[in-house]
């Protein structure tokens, strides 16, 4: 048939039979709607592109008209339907077979939601961005429908994006929890730990769920002391904010040597320390006394002799040595090594703000000015016990690195944290030596005088005992 020879009408329903019409033999609108009957036209007999846009008219086309694979996949190209020319029902669920339509071939909303199954779409059968967001009703999807993206394992952050102050930084920095105890040390009388910066050592406070005590208490249950209010002898304090060694006494005999090894100033601490800006001097003694701070809304806090409000002061030293000059977080810092040669409360922090060299990140003794860094920057290193028969030493290792915090970068370095620590134990050392041989001193001159008075005595007893028997001659003789 040449192309027009049929007219609109012309063919009743059911007229043609299957493959009686060639491809391209009938122009578009040459068919009245509901002219062709379910069937009638073989997979395949219709070329794609052999009906123009628009050409098929919206209600043309009853439900079911158009059975299962009555249409090759490629057979309908892109664009080939304009929008709404399917009224919304006409394609009965499960009259297209997964696959038989190729990506792309469904311009965006041209689909109602609601309008397929769940199952009847294959994975990767419908491109990005084809599909309208609300387009599909929540369920419509079945389970595994859709395969996950794959994504990579790390992700870099974007160019010129520098991380925002007072975010803690990625590495050996992460908060306290209940089980993250590091234990130094442990024999029968003593456990020595790396407390956590920002926990607390004990407390009666319910909300309170992180401290050293419960740490311990859920690592070594059974060495809790019942008849001691928090199970555990805490031999000495560090501050909330600072971390480093703590000594732990397991009985009343071992806290009390060490209670006189601190009371009597034979015990050894030594600090490491970031402070803002330079320090000029490498090594100095900072010698000012201490005393509470009496002043409205700084209740807990110590302040230098002379300071409006200052209570009570008492003498302080500290020994400062300075380690390495360099930034952090872009700022001029000093790292230091602090030796406290008193025991006083805060002692460290107030002496550095004193000189003008606050501690890094002291939100208390900045008045809240310093709070960008994520924890205060002083760390107890080290901590030396001359007990009998042997001493005990433990060294908690140092924070303030590069690889441990990206943030502190060293530009020069007058002496290593190992060498001053000798240096300092070797100075400590001499001290000692020269403090026993001044009490062997003492000893020996107060056993002399104990001898001198004893000589004097056994004089003045033999001298009574002469006129004694004098006096017993002289009776004797008068009687005769």
């Amino acid at each position: 048939m040449e192309p027009g020879g049929v007219e609109p009408g012309g063919v009743e329903p059911g007229g043609v039979e299957p493959g009686s019409v060639e491809p391209g033999s009938m122009e578009p609108d040459s068919m009245e709607p509901g002219s062709v009957e379910p069937g009638s036209v073989e997979p395949g007999s219709m070329e794609p592109g052999s009906r123009e846009p628009g050409s098929v008219e919206p209600g043309s086309m009853e439900p079911g008209s158009m059975e299962p694979g009555s249409m090759e996949p490629g057979s309908i190209e892109p664009g080939s339907m304009e929008p709404g020319s399917m009224e919304p029902g006409s394609v009965e669920p499960g009259s297209i077979e997964p696959g038989s339509m190729e990506p792309g071939s469904i311009e965006p909303g041209s689909m109602e939601p609601g309008s397929m199954e769940p199952g009847s779409v294959e994975p990767g059968s419908v491109e990005p961005g084809s599909m309208e967001p609300g387009s599909m009703e929540p369920g419509s999807r079945e389970p595994g429908s859709v395969e996950p993206l794959e994504t990579t394992r790390d992700v870099k952050p974007a160019r010129g994006v520098e991380p925002a102050r007072g975010v803690e930084p990625a590495r050996g920095v992460e908060p306290a929890s209940v089980d993250s105890l590091k234990v130094l040390y442990q024999s029968c009388d003593y456990i020595i730990v790396d407390k956590h910066w920002d926990i607390r050592i004990d407390s009666k406070m319910w909300y309170e769920k992180r401290t050293v005590q419960k740490q311990l208490g859920l690592r070594f249950p059974e060495l809790a002391d019942p008849g001691t209010y928090y199970g555990f002898r805490f031999c000495h304090q560090l501050d909330y904010s600072t971390s480093g060694v703590l000594c732990v006494a397991l009985n009343k005999a071992a806290a009390g040597r060490v209670y006189h090894c601190f009371k009597d100033r034979r015990a050894t601490k030594v600090y490491l320390a970031l402070v803002r800006s330079w320090v000029e001097e490498e090594v100095m003694t900072l010698d000012f006394s201490i005393g509470e701070n009496t002043t409205e809304g700084r209740t807990h806090m110590m302040c230098i002799q002379g300071t409006d409000g200052c209570e009570n002061p008492k003498p302080c030293r500290t020994r400062l040595t300075v380690l390495e000059y360099g930034v952090y977080d872009g700022d001029p810092v000093t790292k230091v090594l602090l030796q406290p040669l008193t025991g006083r409360t805060h002692q460290l922090r107030v002496h550095c703000e004193a000189v003008g060299h606050p501690i890094v990140g002291d939100y208390t003794y900045s008045l809240g000015a310093d709070s960008a860094p994520y924890r205060m920057m002083l760390h107890a290193h080290l901590l030396h016990l001359p007990l009998e028969p042997l001493p005990l030493q433990a060294v908690a290792p140092d924070p303030f690195t590069t690889p441990a915090d990206p943030r502190w970068r060293p530009q020069r370095c007058l002496r290593t944290v190992e060498g001053a620590v000798e240096t300092l134990l070797e100075h400590r050392a001499a001290e000692e030596r020269t403090e026993r041989e001044e009490e062997e001193r003492q000893r020996e001159e107060r056993r002399k005088q104990q001898d001198e008075r004893r000589k004097r005595w056994r004089g003045r007893e033999e001298s009574e005992e002469q006129r004694r028997l004098c006096q017993q001659w002289l009776s004797e003789w008068t009687d005769v």
